[in-house]
């Protein structure tokens, strides 16, 4: 549960973020609530569990919604299928009652933040971006970073 400042901090950092930066939010809640799914599962905490498994779906429904299919191309259908594929896991996790399996979501979806990290920082000088994305070594991450630099951020459609 989130107290008044946490919540007074996360309205403030929504208003003044750029539609990368909302989808890192998103992201950012997803990771959290399926921390909190694994912690949960710790605890025997069945209500626990469901509450935030709900919440991660509601979030991925909402940066699934968010997706420009008509403008998108392909950058849109890359993250659809992402999006379902995290949900059919968590699904799958849920139902099999598996930390590890929730982890493993929390690692690749952490990975698609990290590439929409480098979309979100336009000042930044594109050889560290290079240098940063070579440094991780994860195949996974350079793809998403560049199915993201490839028009990533016009596949969003994000409305005041």
């Amino acid at each position: 549960m989130q107290s008044e400042t946490e919540k007074k901090y996360l309205r403030a950092k929504v208003q003044n973020a750029s539609s990368a930066g909302l989808v890192i939010i998103l992201l950012d809640l997803l990771i959290a609530d399926i921390g909190r799914v694994i912690a949960a599962i710790a605890e025997g905490n069945i209500e626990k569990r469901a509450a935030e498994l709900k919440h991660a779906f509601l979030l991925l429904q909402q940066l699934e919604d968010s997706l420009d299919r008509k403008n998108g191309g392909e950058a849109a259908k890359t993250f659809s299928a992402f999006y379902s594929a995290v949900r059919a896991k968590l699904l799958e996790a849920h139902i099999k009652i598996s930390p590890e399996i929730f982890q493993r979501q929390i690692d690749l979806i952490f990975e698609v933040r990290q590439a929409w990290e480098q979309v979100d920082k336009p000042n930044q000088d594109p050889v560290d971006v290079a240098a940063e994305q070579a440094d991780s070594g994860a195949a996974t991450k350079r793809s998403m970073a560049a199915a993201a630099g490839s028009g990533a951020v016009g596949c969003m459609n994000w409305t005041a």
